[in-house]
């Protein structure tokens, strides 16, 4: 034989033994792993841990919020408003453009009396695209509970174990109320602590955002810290997540098919939202992941600066949430201690100290609603380094007067 040929096959032997056979078995491990894990596989599983919130619907499965009736043609103002060129933080002056850059705003909209004024996008954004809100939904949980309360099928004072039995073995989960759950006063210990790309997988609340079986990753990570109620509590996605569940455990319709037929359907949305879900047919991931555009986010914001009610098109005046659950909402339930600030908060909403609501998202997802001037400012970003925070709701604030 030839020992040339002879010691190609001996190479390629030794290459399939030392080199090929390691990593195949290392990507069957990791699939493997996956799947124990209830994570995506992995290709799907690093792109969701690299993406950023205008891209993340299109990479997780969804439960689609359809909109219903005639679309409300948004009134523009002849010229649009000019933004202020700087603002001032702490002292410090920040250029209006530069901030905006600098936190990756993909859409900013300033709504008055019902007309917008102003509304750009980033170059590449499409105005009708869906954008994940990240924590924006969980005010939308919050309408949706207020519409089961308002409709006898949940009580603020029951135990979350009385919606939610497969949790029952939770020490001192039955301890914990939907009122608690409502206004993060629960003292569930899921961190929230989220970082970015694959080293966050090991959080419980990023293996939430990226689960397969949401069941599976509260079942190995619920535990009460401490008293609920007490001063001791802080802000937990985990608890709008239950909330959401509590939705679909309830009615027996999906947290999305419920939020489209008592919220959604009434609003002249121009397009179709969707909520993301660990699987199609399971439970949609509550505590983030409502996606929806600029502009029909801001037919939500209309329902509370007016008394809970459709403000804009054919329905304007058709009742969203009740009078009761419209005042629970904008009204905070105590000063807040834990976490991020001190700002209040109370049934899933949050209380500016200018007496601004404002529901806000991770990496930039604001919409910021003024009572006073009856405005309305929407800002959603890819804002990944998340530095700015504080002055972005300083603008905000400025040009909701």
């Amino acid at each position: 034989s030839n020992p040339l040929v002879s010691a190609m096959k001996k190479a390629t032997r030794r290459l399939a033994i030392w080199v090929v056979a390691p990593i195949a078995t290392l990507v069957v491990a990791v699939f493997a792993l996956t799947l124990v894990i209830r994570y995506p596989n992995p290709v799907a599983a690093l792109q969701l841990a690299q993406s950023v919130p205008s891209v993340q619907p299109q990479l997780m499965p969804q439960h689609q919020i359809p909109r219903s009736g005639p679309e409300y043609q948004w009134p523009e103002a002849a010229t649009q408003e000019k933004l202020p060129e700087s603002i001032t933080f702490e002292g410090r002056d920040y250029l209006t453009d530069d901030l905006l850059r600098a936190t990756a705003t993909n859409a900013l909209i300033v709504i008055r009396n019902g007309v917008i004024t102003y509304e750009d996008y980033a170059d590449g954004f499409a105005p009708e695209q869906l954008v994940n809100t990240m924590s924006i939904g969980k005010t939308m949980v919050g309408m949706s509970i207020g519409i089961l309360v308002s409709q006898g099928l949940v009580r603020e004072q029951a135990s979350i174990t009385e919606y939610l039995p497969q949790f029952a073995d939770v020490q001192d989960l039955n301890l914990v109320t939907i009122k608690h759950l409502l206004d993060m006063q629960s003292c569930i210990g899921i961190d929230e602590d989220y970082p970015s790309g694959p080293v966050g997988w090991g959080f419980p609340v990023a293996q939430m955002f990226a689960t397969t079986d949401i069941d599976f990753v509260l079942d190995n990570n619920l535990k009460v810290v401490c008293a609920p109620g007490s001063e001791e509590y802080e802000y937990r996605s985990a608890n709008t997540q239950l909330l959401g569940m509590v939705v679909t455990e309830v009615t027996g319709t999906s947290l999305s098919e419920f939020f489209a037929t008592n919220v959604y359907s009434k609003l002249g949305a121009a397009n179709d939202a969707s909520w993301s879900v660990d699987r199609v047919g399971g439970y949609e991931k509550s505590y983030c992941c409502f996606n929806i555009t600029a502009r029909d986010l801001g037919l939500i914001g209309g329902v509370f600066l007016n008394g809970g009610k459709v403000a804009f098109g054919d329905s304007a005046g058709t009742q969203v949430i009740s009078e009761d659950w419209y005042s629970r909402m904008t009204t905070p339930a105590k000063q807040w201690f834990g976490g991020y600030g001190s700002e209040r908060f109370g049934a899933n909403m949050w209380h500016r100290s200018s007496g601004n609501l404002l529901t806000q998202g991770y990496r930039g997802q604001f919409m910021l609603m003024n009572p006073e001037t009856n405005t309305i400012v929407i800002k959603l970003s890819d804002d990944v380094e998340n530095r700015y925070y504080d002055e972005s709701l300083a603008l905000l604030e400025l040009l909701s007067e």
